[in-house]
Formats: C-alpha cells, sequence, structure tokens
C-alpha cells in the first residue's frame, strides 16, 4: 500500500474539508478544501491552532476542540451549511494522539444532516481500527510451552489460506489475539479486521450490526441506513467471538455468507458481494450443540474447515512466568517504574491453577503492582469464592484426586515450604510493605528479608 500516495489523493481530490490535529489542536494535515475554506494555502494552514481559527470568527463552533476536551466524537453545525465531524484517535495506551476532522457542505444536499447520524457507527468502527493497527506491532504470543508452539505451528499453516477458522478455549485464554496473529500473517493484512462478540448483543442489535439495514427497514432505523461490518471488512478479516451464543436465524444467515459470500441488509432486496474471511471462536463444545440442536450441524462443518484448540494456561507453565513479566515490563514502562516479581510470586505463580487464564494473571499482575509499597511483588491466590466456583470444582482438587500430594525430604524443608506460604499470606494482606508484614510476623526487617530472598 503506497501511503503517500493515498494521502496525496485525500489532499488533493477529496471534495470535502478534512484536516487532522495533534492533541493540542495543531493542524498537522489539511486538504486543499479546508484550505480554501479559510482563504489559506494548505501550508500555511498547517501548524496554525484551531483556537486561531474560532478566534478569528473562521467557525462559530469548533468540534475539533470539542473531541478534544472530552476524548468522544464530537457532531455539531458550524454554520448554517456546513456539519463537522470530529474523531479522536488514541495511541496504544490510550492517549489521545490526534482528531480527525471533516466538515461536510448540506448546502446541495440536506440528506447529509441524516447521514451524518449513520456515520457515528462507522467512526467508531474507524477507531477500533485504528487503534488495532497501532497495537499490532506490540502485540507478542508468548509460546516456550511446546503445546503453544505448536498452536503456532497450526497459525502458520492457515494463516495464508482463506479457510474458515474455529478457536477453541477457555475464556481468557487468548482466542482473540490469535484470530488477530492469523490475519496479520495473511494476505489480507493490509486490509481491515473487527472483532464481534456475539454474547454481546441481542439477536436483533447483532443481525443489524453484521448485516447493515436499509432507510425505514425498522421503526428507530436511521434515514440513509447502514452498512453492515461485513460489508465494512470486506477484502479483510471478521472475527465473531463467542459464536455459541448466536441464535439459529442468525447461524442460517451467516451460513449464507460462508457458502455464497453475499449478504442482504435487513430490509433490503439486492445481495452484496463480500470477500470477508471468518473466524470464530467459543469456550464452548459445538459438537454437543449439534448433538442437542443449538447450533447447525452445516454451519459447524463449513465453520470448521481448520480447528485450532488453545490450552489453559496451567498447562503452560513454560509460558507463565514470561508472560507475567511482559505485563509488568508494560506497567514498569508506562509508570518509569522498575518493580520486580518475589521469588515466592514466581513460586506461588507457578503451582497455581489460573481458572481465569491469561485475563487473571495480566489482573493479578496489575493488582500486586498498585498495591505493593516496595519493589518487589507479592501475590497470594484470591479465594475461590470471589471467583464464583465451589471448591470441589477447582482444577487443582480435581488433579489432587489423581496426584501425589508433594513430599517433602526431611522436617525442615516442611517447615520451610510452610513457613514462606504462611510470609506470603500476611504480606499480600499488608499490601506488599514488608515493613508492617514484619510488625505483624513480630520480626525485625531484615530478618523477614532475609527469609524472602531464601531459594
Amino acid at each position: 500500500m503506497d501511503e503517500h500516495r493515498i494521502l496525496e489523493i485525500l489532499r488533493d481530490y477529496y471534495e470535502e474539508s478534512i484536516f487532522i490535529t495533534d492533541d493540542k489542536g495543531i493542524v498537522v494535515f489539511a486538504n486543499k478544501v479546508a484550505a480554501r475554506r479559510i482563504n489559506s494555502a494548505i501550508p500555511d494552514m498547517v501548524g496554525k491552532n484551531v483556537r486561531e481559527l474560532v478566534r478569528n470568527r473562521v467557525y462559530e463552533y469548533s468540534t475539533t476542540e470539542e473531541a478534544i476536551r472530552t476524548g468522544r466524537t464530537a457532531v455539531g453545525r458550524i454554520d448554517d451549511n456546513v456539519f463537522s465531524n470530529s474523531v479522536p484517535v488514541f495511541d496504544g495506551e490510550r492517549k489521545l494522539e490526534y482528531v480527525v476532522t471533516n466538515n461536510m457542505n448540506l448546502k446541495h444536499n440536506q440528506e447529509w444532516a441524516n447521514i451524518i447520524e449513520s456515520n457515528k457507527a462507522e467512526n467508531s468502527r474507524l477507531r477500533r481500527e485504528l487503534d488495532y493497527m497501532r497495537l499490532k506491532d506490540q502485540r507478542v504470543v508468548i509460546a516456550n510451552s511446546p503445546i503453544m508452539k505448536n498452536v503456532l505451528k497450526m497459525v502458520e499453516a492457515v494463516a495464508p489460506t482463506d479457510s474458515s477458522v474455529v478457536i477453541l478455549g477457555q475464556s481468557g485464554t487468548g482466542k482473540d489475539v490469535i484470530s488477530q496473529l492469523i490475519h496479520e500473517k495473511s494476505h489480507r493484512s493490509n486490509k481491515s479486521y473487527l472483532s464481534v462478540n456475539c454474547a454481546a448483543m441481542p439477536e436483533a442489535l447483532l443481525e443489524s450490526e453484521l448485516f447493515g439495514y436499509e432507510s425505514g427497514a425498522f421503526t428507530g432505523a436511521k434515514s440513509g441506513g447502514k452498512i453492515g461490518l461485513f460489508e465494512a471488512t470486506d477484502g479483510g478479516t471478521i472475527f465473531l467471538d463467542e459464536i455459541g451464543e448466536m441464535s439459529l436465524p442468525l447461524q442460517a444467515k451467516l451460513l449464507r455468507v460462508l457458502e455464497s459470500h453475499d449478504i442482504r441488509r435487513i430490509g433490503g432486496i439486492e445481495n452484496i458481494h463480500v470477500d470477508v474471511r471468518v473466524i470464530c471462536a467459543t469456550n464452548r463444545d459445538l459438537e454437543k450443540m449439534v448433538a442437542e440442536g443449538t447450533f447447525r450441524e452445516d454451519l459447524y462443518y463449513r465453520l470448521s474447515v481448520f480447528t485450532i484448540q488453545l490450552p489453559p494456561l496451567a498447562e503452560r507453565k513454560e509460558d507463565i512466568l514470561p508472560i507475567a513479566q511482559m505485563f509488568l515490563d508494560q506497567l514498569n514502562h508506562k509508570y518509569g517504574t522498575d518493580k520486580v516479581l518475589a521469588d515466592v510470586t514466581k513460586d506461588t505463580m507457578l503451582n497455581y491453577y489460573w481458572p481465569g487464564n491469561i485475563r487473571e494473571l495480566r489482573n493479578v499482575v496489575e493488582r500486586i503492582y498498585v498495591i505493593s509499597q516496595d519493589n518487589k511483588l507479592f501475590f497470594t491466590p484470591v479465594p475461590t469464592a470471589e471467583y464464583g466456583e465451589k471448591p470441589t470444582d477447582r482444577p487443582a482438587d480435581r488433579a489432587e484426586e489423581h496426584e501425589p500430594e508433594r513430599e517433602f525430604g526431611s522436617l525442615k524443608e516442611y517447615v520451610d515450604f510452610a513457613e514462606r506460604q504462611y510470609i506470603d499470606r500476611i504480606m499480600a494482606d499488608c499490601g506488599g510493605s514488608v515493613g508492617k508484614t514484619a510488625e505483624r510476623l513480630g520480626i525485625h526487617r531484615s530478618v523477614l528479608y532475609r527469609k524472602l530472598h531464601k531459594k
């Protein structure tokens, strides 16, 4: 993709005013129409602050300033004939980076006033896509464990094809990350990638999001209609998370897309051809759902051309500490600190069963980072009840039915192990403070430090 050429086209041929500012409101890009509107040349407009334009009465109202102030898309009429639409763009740390402003002349076509409402959904899609493009270079898949190395081999094999993929795995195992990785390694990598959670929307809303609708298709439908995500992702990849939650009628429509590559908007009569790769994910047993009649058998076979099973984190022992360290490195970089995981924390993490998988590990690292008062981070697992599980349902308890209890070579080994577990629990209760922990234990700080550093 020739990005420089695309910018030239946008600058010289786009028939509406468009300009981009930084987070302070300084114009960093403008096309000819935008410059002409303020009776200026492009070089003279770039470098100006939008506040000058308002102060000089070029604009009565600035949606750019509102977007900078609120961090949200701002839409408004800046004079009798012009609507303005400003979209904030954020960097990988969710800090405001740019604002893209498009001014549309309504003089010759009043329907733009209605169409702009439907454009809000498109703006949201563009923001998600920009965030995705910015973050994809930062995405890291850690695979030191043999089981994850095999997963990456499967990704390498299927990525260059257009085959549908089903990613199976428990919640929090990184199904969305693997989906994005497949897209990045495919020939569609320079096209759109969109993710949709099928469990997060009612059936009617999910249908309109995926397939779009024509003007007047239903009560409340916006004038001008709206394109669906299949159309918006033409040429790219769409990720349908929680596919097992999709209703049977919607499953039938999805099957048609996979077989004919055609979609029809709600209320529409024409088929629209789309070229979209579909990747799905679920933590449910689709074969069982097929047997129960809650998932279409033909759709199941059409989707599962290639299946990738992601292991729970507890089965990736070699990856636990590197993943935890990656999350900690991100926090240290963000806040300018140099915190480390205590040795006892590493032991606890390796022996914990991680019911929430990678998502839980990320949350744990962030939590112990925030509550720690010293440079070392300490972790005591949260009581099982907080996960809404019965103790007898825990993977660790089920494993104990088949695995022998830990054996100790001597009484001293057992005492050291029990002491370390007790210190770990008290330190977590004290928010990671060595001083408070030593006081609770009735020992000097230096004694506690020695015990913490014992192998």
